[in-house]
């Protein structure tokens, strides 16, 4: 019987402990790229984007991020850069997307989103990963990852920063900063 006991009382520590598919994530940063130089498709950061993501790095240097995902746009790979450099880490731009129809088509943004955050469960179980999207991106991210409440970033909106914390089979904790 005591046999019995522990045994059952090993398997229910092991389902406890086992996470849910999307609560693998120990806290996920979803960030809108900086200010851009001018309003072409795939413009650069102007001088305030680049300085904004200076200080994104500076603010994210030192809480253990893992993994850095951005889309392949030059504004969110420049909001991107500086960080991946402080902490040594290859920008990873996947899942694959067409540039062309991204941001013009939303079913190529649900797309997107709901493979990014498929790769993300898949390959970074407890890590703290950085995403930098758009300011259509970043919304369908949020509710991809599980978060209840609409968001809406303003097209002159570039200080959002998102933080997700999965809370098991609750939605996540959502904080919203801005810097």
């Amino acid at each position: 019987m005591i046999f019995v006991l522990r045994c059952v009382f090993v398997v229910c520590l092991v389902v406890v402990a086992i996470p849910s598919p999307a609560s693998a994530q120990e806290a996920i940063f979803v960030v809108r790229h900086a200010e851009r130089v001018d309003g072409s498709s795939d413009a650069a950061l102007s001088v305030e984007g680049e300085a904004r993501a200076e200080i994104l790095a500076r603010h994210l240097r030192d809480v253990g991020i893992d993994a850095i995902y951005s889309t392949t746009y030059q504004r969110t790979l420049g909001t991107a850069a500086p960080l991946a450099e402080v902490l040594g880490l290859e920008i990873q731009t996947g899942p694959t997307h067409d540039i062309s129809t991204m941001m013009n088509s939303d079913s190529a943004v649900s797309r997107y989103v709901e493979s990014l955050a498929a790769q993300l469960d898949v390959q970074h179980g407890a890590d703290h990963v950085l995403v930098v999207g758009h300011s259509n991106t970043v919304p369908a991210l949020l509710a991809a990852l599980g978060h209840p409440e609409s968001v809406s970033i303003g097209s002159d909106e570039y200080d959002n920063l998102f933080i997700v914390v999965p809370r098991g089979q609750a939605p996540p904790t959502v904080i919203r900063i801005r810097f």
